[in-house]
C-alpha cells in the first residue's frame, strides 16, 4: 500500500479512522455505567449473566484481533473495517430486540466479534510516513480517549431517555456512522502476503509491546475501576461530577504531549519513551493512592494521562515499525490482543484488589508494578530497539 503522499491526506486519514474507533469505543463505553442497573428488567437477568454481557465483549475483541489482522492483509484494510463495524451494528440490533439475557449475550457476543482496532492501526501504518506516525497514532488515541469523556457526561441522561433497548439501539447507529466514515477513507488494498523467517529475536521486540500494552489497559482499567470510590469517600466529589476533573486534565495532558510527539517523530526515538512515561505513571498511581486534595488529584491526573497518551502514541508507532510491511495487519492484532486482554484484566484484577485491600493500596501497587516495568523496559528497549529500524 502506498505511502499517502500529501501531508494533509495523512492527517485526514488519522482523523477519520479515530473517528471509525472512537464511534466504536463510544458504543461500548455508553453502555457500562448503566448496564448493570437497567438490565435487572431484562427476563432471565442473574448478576453473572449481565456481568457476562459486560465482559463478553472485550473477550471477542482479544480472542479475534488476529484473525481479522490477517483477513486485512489478504482481503484489504477497507473491506475488513467494514466487516467490523458491520458486525458491531448488527450486534447492537440483536441486543436491542433481544426478550431474554440469552439474547442480550449473543448480541453482545455479535459486537464484539468487529475486532477492528489492529486493523486501523495496521492501516494507519502502511498510509504515514514514518516521522509522523506518533501523531497519527495519537490522533487515534485522543479519540478513543473523547469518546470515553463523552460517555461519562451523556450515558446516563440518554438511558433516562432512551432506554436499555434504545440505547442498544443507538450503538448500531454508531456502527453505521463508522462504516460510511470507512468508506471516505483512501487506499486499503490489500498487500502480497510474504511469509518472512521467523526468529526468536525477531519476534521479542513485538512481544515487549504487547506486554507493555497489557500493563498500560490493566492499570488504565484498575485506574476507573478505583479512583471514581476515593473520590466519592474521601472527597465528597459526587460520582455526576468526575467528568469535571477528568476533561481538564485529559486536555492539559495532550497540549504538553504535542510537542513531545514532534520531537519523538522527527528523531525516530519512540523507543525511548517506554521507561519515561511508565516511570510517569508509577509516580501519578502512587501519588494519588496517598489522596490528595482534589487540585493535587487533578495534577497528578495530568500526570498520568501525559505517560498514558506518549504510550499510545509510541507504542503503536514502534509496532509498525518492528512489524514491517508484510502481515502487519496479523501483527498488529496480536498487540491489540493483549490491550483487550489488559483491560479485562484490570477489571478483574481491579474489582479484586478494591474489594479486599482497598482502593488506596490498588493504586500503589500497580504503581509500583510500572516503575518496575519502566526500569525494566530500559534495558529491554536498549537490547531489542536498534537506532534505525525499516519501515
Amino acid at each position: 500500500m502506498p505511502i499517502l503522499p500529501s501531508p494533509k491526506g495523512e492527517l485526514r486519514l488519522a482523523f477519520t479512522l479515530s473517528g471509525v474507533i472512537a464511534l466504536r469505543m463510544l458504543g461500548l463505553f455508553l453502555i457500562l455505567p448503566v448496564f448493570m442497573v437497567m438490565a435487572r428488567d431484562v427476563p432471565g437477568f442473574t448478576p453473572q449473566l449481565g456481568g457476562l454481557a459486560v465482559g463478553v465483549y472485550g473477550l471477542m475483541q482479544a480472542l479475534l484481533q488476529q484473525p481479522f489482522g490477517w483477513l486485512s492483509d489478504r482481503w484489504g484494510r477497507r473491506p475488513v473495517l467494514l466487516l467490523g463495524m458491520g458486525l458491531f451494528a448488527l450486534g447492537g440490533v440483536l441486543a436491542a430486540q433481544a426478550d431474554s439475557m440469552y439474547g442480550l449475550v449473543f448480541g453482545r457476543i455479535v459486537q464484539g466479534c468487529g475486532a477492528i482496532a489492529g486493523v486501523a492501526m495496521a492501516f494507519a501504518a502502511d498510509c504515514t510516513r514514518p516521522e509522523k506516525r506518533p501523531l497519527t497514532m495519537a490522533i487515534i488515541g485522543m479519540g478513543i480517549g473523547g469518546s470515553f469523556l463523552l460517555s461519562m457526561v451523556a450515558s446516563v441522561p440518554l438511558a433516562n431517555l432512551l432506554g436499555l433497548r434504545g440505547l442498544l439501539a443507538l450503538t448500531s447507529v454508531l456502527g453505521v456512522l463508522g462504516m460510511v466514515l470507512v468508506l471516505t477513507t483512501p487506499g486499503g488494498k490489500a498487500q502480497p502476503v510474504i511469509v518472512e523467517p521467523h526468529s526468536a529475536a525477531s519476534a521479542r521486540p513485538l512481544w515487549l509491546l504487547a506486554l507493555s500494552v497489557f500493563l498500560l489497559h490493566t492499570v488504565m482499567t484498575l485506574l476507573f475501576v478505583v479512583l471514581p470510590g476515593l473520590l466519592v469517600g474521601r472527597h465528597a466529589f459526587a460520582l455526576a461530577e468526575h467528568w469535571k476533573l477528568y476533561f481538564p486534565t485529559m486536555v492539559a495532558s495532550v497540549l504538553l504531549m504535542l510537542p513531545v510527539l514532534r520531537w519523538m517523530g522527527v528523531r525516530k526515538t519512540e523507543r525511548i519513551i517506554l521507561p519515561w512515561a511508565f516511570g510517569l505513571l508509577g509516580i501519578a498511581l502512587i501519588l494519588l493512592a496517598q489522596g490528595f486534595s482534589i487540585a493535587w488529584m487533578a495534577g497528578l491526573m495530568i500526570v498520568y494521562f501525559l505517560g498514558f497518551n506518549l504510550l499510545e502514541a509510541a507504542m503503536p508507532s514502534l509496532v509498525a515499525r518492528v512489524a514491517g510491511s508484510t502481515d502487519r495487519g496479523r501483527k498488529m492484532g496480536l498487540y491489540s490482543t493483549f490491550q483487550f486482554l489488559g483491560a479485562f484484566a484490570g477489571g478483574l484484577g481491579g474489582g479484586l484488589l478494591l474489594a479486599h485491600f482497598g482502593g488506596g493500596f490498588a493504586l500503589a501497587l500497580a504503581g509500583c508494578i510500572c516503575l518496575a516495568w519502566g526500569a525494566c523496559s530500559a534495558w529491554f528497549t536498549q537490547s531489542f530497539f536498534p537506532t534505525s529500524q525499516p519501515d
